[in-house]
Protein backbone atom coordinates (compact mmCIF):
# COMPACT_ATOMS: atom_id res chain seq x y z
CA UNK A 1 0.00 0.00 0.00
CA UNK A 2 1.09 3.56 -0.58
CA UNK A 3 1.36 6.27 2.03
CA UNK A 4 -1.47 8.78 1.90
CA UNK A 5 0.96 11.61 2.61
CA UNK A 6 3.92 10.93 0.26
CA UNK A 7 2.50 8.15 -1.96
CA UNK A 8 5.56 5.90 -1.50
CA UNK A 9 5.02 2.26 -0.56
CA UNK A 10 5.01 1.07 3.03
CA UNK A 11 8.25 -0.80 2.25
CA UNK A 12 10.01 2.55 1.71
CA UNK A 13 9.25 3.54 5.33
CA UNK A 14 11.28 2.32 8.29
CA UNK A 15 9.48 0.55 11.16
CA UNK A 16 8.66 2.85 14.08
CA UNK A 17 10.44 1.53 17.16
CA UNK A 18 8.40 3.83 19.45
CA UNK A 19 5.10 2.22 18.45
CA UNK A 20 3.66 -1.04 19.75
CA UNK A 21 1.63 -1.49 16.56
CA UNK A 22 3.16 -3.72 13.89
CA UNK A 23 1.65 -1.67 11.06
CA UNK A 24 2.88 1.69 12.35
CA UNK A 25 5.74 2.90 10.18
CA UNK A 26 8.12 5.82 10.62
CA UNK A 27 9.92 8.12 8.20
CA UNK A 28 10.31 7.50 4.48
CA UNK A 29 13.75 6.31 3.32
CA UNK A 30 13.52 7.89 -0.15
CA UNK A 31 16.36 10.51 -0.12
CA UNK A 32 14.28 13.38 -1.52
CA UNK A 33 11.16 12.64 0.56
CA UNK A 34 10.43 14.63 3.72
CA UNK A 35 7.60 12.41 4.98
CA UNK A 36 8.14 11.69 8.68
CA UNK A 37 5.45 9.05 9.20
CA UNK A 38 3.57 6.54 7.08
CA UNK A 39 -0.15 7.30 6.92
CA UNK A 40 -2.45 4.48 5.86
CA UNK A 41 -4.72 5.33 2.94
CA UNK A 42 -7.62 3.53 4.64
CA UNK A 43 -7.38 5.47 7.89
CA UNK A 44 -10.19 7.88 6.98
CA UNK A 45 -12.48 5.05 5.93
CA UNK A 46 -11.95 3.31 9.28
CA UNK A 47 -12.87 6.49 11.14
CA UNK A 48 -16.14 6.73 9.23
CA UNK A 49 -17.07 3.18 10.24
CA UNK A 50 -16.68 4.03 13.94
Amino acid sequence: MNCRRCHHTDEAHVPDSQSSSMIKMGRCTIPTCTCSQYVEPFESIDEELL
